[in-house]
């Protein structure tokens, strides 16, 4: 059995830090607008003990089950989120990653940062020395598009010039690399709660603003202007927090990352909902996105203009960890159905789909992905109620609208 000794003994130092009764920091913030110009509206300001890792959409937790022990890795602590990172953990052969994505409102829909809104999250860190600067990879915050693998916007600690720093960055989609606009020397506010707030506009004229506070010292507080914020055609962005980390760095240690009072404020009145076409609840229609279902690793519902129920499910396939399941499809009898599978393709992809475990039956696609495509197969269902996996070891699959059972 693993010994946990100096992993306790950090756990509750940490602790005793968080328990501390001084003042809290606060971020700096731009001056408040004039009569009759759009104001900083409260959208977002969970609470640990209340929401828990319910605050957020969604959780990246060890999510490829690389730690032996399979203990948490983001949960609550005291009175903030904190994330472990090991040095067993993965997320995929050179990486790790322990992250919550995303704002969950109060009626348990995702906070979704739409085309050119502005926003401001501000919120506390601590950074313990463990938590180190690295010659690769080390990201502590992003904003990402919910469709887009690579972020438009990230905290990160680099080593720059030998020198460990904690750096804002935003990334450019025609050489796709990030651009620091904006550092600091990260050893002095390691082992202490710091403030920080990110004000971005989220458009292809975007904005970025980052100010990072010691008490009532302004460490840093630098805008880049006229940067791209928006890769998606109607997706939206999301912010991540968390460690995601390269492993191929020397002298790693085991660590962890804490913040508290977190908050967010949309500039003017929250955006009104996007209409949606209303779920298909004709005979034998299952939509991907449903409660109830499963969605497993990075594969999530988003939001989708033309599908029915106005959300698909994306992420699918490419790995043997990021599938979909669809349960309770009933069946009256025991027998061979008919299942047509609609779906959002980018060319020609491919579903492996498994009913109740059996084997894999493929479900070739080819279509475009502003359009919903069809396919029939033909799936032995038993009597009462049915699962269905939707998943490719190999590479990506379309994304999943619904299915329909005939006869």
């Amino acid at each position: 059995m693993r010994k946990h000794g100096p992993r306790l003994a950090g756990a509750l130092a940490a602790m005793a830090l968080i328990l501390q009764t001084a003042p809290a920091a606060q971020a700096a913030e731009p001056a408040e607008p004039t009569a009759g110009a759009a104001r900083w509206e409260p959208r977002w300001n969970p609470s640990p003990w209340r929401d828990g890792v319910g605050a957020f959409e969604a959780l990246e937790d060890d999510r490829r089950g690389s730690h032996p022990e399979g203990q948490p890795h983001v949960y609550v602590q005291g009175n903030a989120w904190r994330f472990d990172a090991h040095l067993e953990d993965r997320d995929g052969s050179d990486r790790m990653r322990n992250e919550v994505r995303g704002m969950k409102a109060a009626d348990g829909r995702p906070l979704e940062i739409r085309k050119d809104e502005t926003w401001r999250i501000t919120y506390q860190m601590y950074i313990p020395d463990t938590l180190d600067a690295t010659t690769s990879f080390t990201h502590i915050w992003q904003l990402k598009n919910s469709d887009i693998g690579t972020p438009v916007a990230q905290v990160s600690l680099p080593v720059v010039n030998g020198v460990p720093k904690i750096a804002a960055r935003y990334w450019t989609l025609e050489d796709n690399k990030s651009h620091d606009f904006a550092t600091a020397d990260l050893a002095p506010i390691q082992n202490k709660w710091v403030s920080t707030t990110i004000e971005f506009k989220s458009g292809d004229d975007g904005y970025m603003r980052w100010v990072l506070r010691d008490g009532s010292r302004t460490i840093v507080d630098q805008k880049a202007e006229g940067i791209d914020l928006w890769w998606t055609k109607e997706q939206y962005n999301r912010p991540k927090w968390g460690i995601y980390r390269s492993i191929r760095s020397a002298g790693l240690q085991e660590t962890y990352l804490l913040v508290k009072d977190l908050k967010a404020e949309q500039l003017g009145p929250a955006t009104p909902p996007v209409k949606l076409p209303p779920p298909d609840r004709g005979p034998g229609a299952y939509e991907a996105e449903r409660a109830g279902n499963i969605w497993e690793g990075a594969a999530e519902p988003a939001y989708c203009a033309v599908c029915s129920g106005g959300r698909k499910v994306i992420l699918i396939g490419g790995n043997v960890y990021d599938y979909a399941v669809i349960r309770g499809v009933l069946s009256e009898t025991t027998g061979t159905r008919q299942m047509t599978v609609h779906a959002l393709v980018d060319g020609s992809q491919t579903f492996s789909v498994s009913v109740n475990g059996g084997d894999a039956i493929q479900v070739p696609m080819t279509g475009t992905a502003d359009e919903v495509t069809t396919a029939t197969v033909p799936v032995n269902l038993v009597a009462g109620v049915n699962t269905i996996r939707f998943y490719s070891h190999t590479a990506r699959s379309p994304e999943l609208d619904k299915v329909v059972i005939g006869a």
